[in-house]
């Protein structure tokens, strides 16, 4: 996709090659020292609009947030509007199963028609397993996806304050104690009759490189994302949302949605079913650039070239 990112001092195109290390989103380098952050909502968007050539012009250093979801960057592209241009759109189509693995989770492409994913996370805590699978067009991820919002873990909130000087000072050290553990019984993950997570295929693992996993972990203690606020992002706490759900399964559909924006950097739509455990934004970052390593894995085709899609 090329999607150059600018401000007044850099033009920086949206791909892998320029990914860095960045806590609970997705940045751009811009030289210097700076990064654009939480660059996924809008790629997502993007991406699922069939966009793959775009200028998008930048204030600061990190993209709103909004309400922590991607709908309403769908509502501004479509009343935008698209332009068609007379050069054809090329795609990524994965020819072999190719998977990584890495921070409790994993991720793997599959040969497919289309663009599908089936993506699982088991380590929300109170929620048990949650998966969605299906494919992935302008349609279903305006109805499906998009909406889902960020979201934050309470008890972990809770946890650090109980750790401050404060609540040394003010609470008892048996309270503290007690608090502490209340904290991590909603980390008990749910049984149950629901869906199973998707399972990794260790025959179609590669490895990360060294120099890969030396770039997936921030080395600086940036803060927080500034517009992540209660009313922004969807709260977790002991297996609900606080406030109300946008979906019984939101957080799992949230991250489709940060997959899906990660995923555009690979420059170009990708054509293959998409299989995940807990994706995080490293491991797809590790994922694409471990994939571009293995051309034997996949090619670049014409998307004029190919014949339109069965209907069933």
């Amino acid at each position: 996709m090329r999607c150059p990112v600018t401000n007044a001092r850099a033009e920086v195109p949206a791909a892998s090659s320029g990914w860095v290390a960045s806590r609970m989103s997705t940045s751009l380098d811009l030289g210097g020292g700076r990064k654009l952050r939480t660059i996924e909502h809008l790629m997502a968007s993007l991406a699922a609009s069939g966009i793959d050539n775009a200028a998008v012009t930048v204030e600061g250093t990190e993209i709103p947030i909004l309400d922590g979801s991607a709908a309403r960057w769908c509502a501004l592209i479509d009343a935008a509007g698209r332009v068609t241009q007379a050069r054809p759109r090329l795609a990524l189509r994965i020819r072999a199963p190719f998977q990584v693995d890495g921070l409790h989770g994993f991720l793997r492409a599959e040969p497919c028609a289309g663009f599908s994913v089936d993506v699982s996370t088991d380590r929300l805590p109170g929620f048990g397993v949650l998966r969605w699978a299906g494919p992935i067009d302008a349609a279903s991820f305006r109805t499906a996806i998009a909406p889902s919002r960020s979201f934050g873990n309470a008890s972990l909130i809770w946890r650090t304050l109980l750790k401050t000087r404060l609540a040394r000072t003010l609470l008892p050290c048996a309270t503290r104690e007690r608090l502490w553990a209340r904290s991590f019984e909603s980390q008990t993950v749910c049984g149950g009759d629901g869906p199973g997570p998707t399972l990794p295929r260790p025959e179609y693992q590669r490895p990360i490189a060294p120099e890969t996993q030396a770039r997936m972990h921030p080395r600086d203690r940036e803060p927080l994302l500034r517009g992540a606020r209660p009313g922004r992002v969807a709260i977790l706490l002991g297996g609900r949302v606080l406030g109300g759900a946008r979906f019984p399964d939101e957080p799992v559909r949230h991250k489709i949605l940060d997959l899906v924006g990660d995923l555009a950097l690979a420059g170009r739509p990708i054509l293959g079913r998409i299989v995940a455990n807990c994706p995080t934004h490293a491991l797809t970052f590790a994922f694409l650039t471990e994939l571009m390593r293995h051309p034997e894995c996949w090619e670049v085709v014409s998307l004029a070239d190919l014949p339109p899609p069965t209907v069933p």
